[in-house]
């Protein structure tokens, strides 16, 4: 008589988020992340932190046995997901590290759904701003995403980081603002006064947060590194 199969066990999903200590933020990351694990209760899955918030990856990766992916809660590429994820991880064996969540027109179409929600009308234009990266490659990243939504709302489209001081240079009078930050924070609560008030906004729009459109992107990632660990 043949054995039963042993049980086989999905490669645990370990989405990794940047980290803020807006607790709020910790919040709306921890919703997301549910949604992943209601999306696919067959998957184990954990949240984990680069910084600034429990659990931190390089803590908590020495407890986690067997394959694990490793999907970056992040929308652009750039020093976390090219050095901090890597260097965290080392050697481990049976690990793969997922490509991050952007560009990916799913969640642009989130970025102008939550323009639509604040009232957004986009006649003269839309700023379209990200966090901000010396990585030309986050450059080409967010580029991008201008040109997704750009088709998207029919509209131009001026990608902005916030981190540059010249993000004003260039746009129109009576632009519109499209965040694309992932969850409140550092850089949400920077958009929201020092560029609100700026382009005399009486509303900016919310972040990306726990949508289901990011579940569908955070498990393709996970089921595209999952197909490498295989090989």
């Amino acid at each position: 008589m043949t054995p039963p199969a042993a049980p086989t066990h999905a490669p645990a999903l370990i989405a990794v988020a940047h980290g803020t200590r807006d607790q709020a933020g910790v919040r709306e990351v921890q919703r997301l992340v549910e949604l992943v694990r209601q999306a696919r209760p067959d998957v184990p899955v954990r949240l984990c932190w680069l910084e600034l918030a429990e659990p931190l990856l390089r803590n908590a990766l020495p407890g986690i046995t067997g394959p694990v992916v490793v999907v970056p809660l992040l929308l652009s590429t750039g020093y976390h997901v090219k050095t901090d994820i890597t260097a965290v991880l080392g050697d481990r064996p049976d690990t793969a590290v997922a490509n991050q969540l952007g560009p990916d027109s799913r969640i642009t179409a989130v970025v102008l759904a939550r323009m639509r929600e604040a009232g957004a009308v986009t006649g003269a234009g839309v700023a379209l701003f990200a966090s901000g990266s010396s990585d030309p490659e986050a450059a080409e990243n967010l580029a991008e995403v201008a040109a997704q939504l750009q088709r998207q709302a029919g509209c131009r489209v001026y990608p902005r980081f916030l981190t540059d001081k010249r993000w004003r240079d260039g746009l129109p009078d009576g632009v519109q603002v499209a965040n694309y930050l992932f969850a409140p924070g550092y850089f949400n609560d920077q958009l929201r006064s020092s560029v609100g008030a700026g382009l005399n906004l009486h509303r900016v729009p919310e972040p990306i947060g726990a949508h289901p459109a990011v579940v569908e992107v955070i498990l393709d990632r996970y089921d595209e590194a999952v197909g490498s660990l295989a090989r």
